[in-house]
């Protein structure tokens, strides 16, 4: 069976990913924030600060850690297949705080579009699921603790994690499914739908 690497395993989505890793037979490693070198067939780049608090906070800071996190985690091991965990935000790239964070994951792509490396890109929406972070909306709306959404309409795209994790251990795409805040807002926070599955 194949040998991973995993940056960002202790994540919310790394942490599934992992357990998903193993329970398929992979050999996984989970690779520290000193990026070590290891030999394996794939790294599994997940690492980022990605949470509103942390991105509001110190943007910049953010910022720099997409785009040298990624050139660090390239090194891990060269030869291996590189899986990359993008933003669907990169369509949304503005003067906002979220508009930096997506134009730092944007730059990313583009730098290992332009590198010498086999990788493959994948543009994560919104994903929810059990022990995701407590500042997600979805989360919030779950705990009683979101704020009715002032733009109601506004589309967002989610996905859950079970489905992630297939999607990135098989190298396939999932399904990612289009709502609006009012509609997250609405089910979530009346339990019309669960985290769970």
């Amino acid at each position: 069976m194949e040998k991973v690497a995993v940056t960002g395993s202790t994540g919310f989505i790394g942490k599934h990913l992992v357990a998903g890793l193993i329970q398929a037979g992979y050999e996984t490693i989970c690779v520290s924030k000193d990026f070590e070198q290891v030999e394996c067939d794939r790294v599994y780049h997940l690492a980022c600060p990605s949470t509103t608090e942390k991105i509001n906070g110190n943007t910049i800071e953010v910022m720099d850690t997409i785009l040298d996190a990624t050139r660090r985690a390239m090194k891990i091991c060269p030869k291996a297949l590189f899986i990359n965990a993008s933003s669907f935000g990169v369509h949304d790239i503005d003067d906002t705080t979220q508009g930096a964070y997506n134009t730092a994951k944007r730059c990313m792509e583009i730098y290992l579009t332009h590198s010498d490396i086999e990788c493959l890109n994948y543009r994560l929406p919104s994903i929810y699921g059990p022990n995701m972070h407590d500042d997600s909306f979805i989360k919030r709306c779950v705990n009683g603790t979101a704020y009715e959404p002032s733009n109601p309409d506004k589309l967002h795209y989610i996905a859950h994690i079970n489905d992630v994790v297939v999607g990135l251990i098989n190298l396939t795409r999932f399904d990612v499914e289009v709502i609006t805040l009012g509609e997250i807002y609405k089910q979530f926070g009346s339990g019309q739908r669960s985290i769970n599955r």
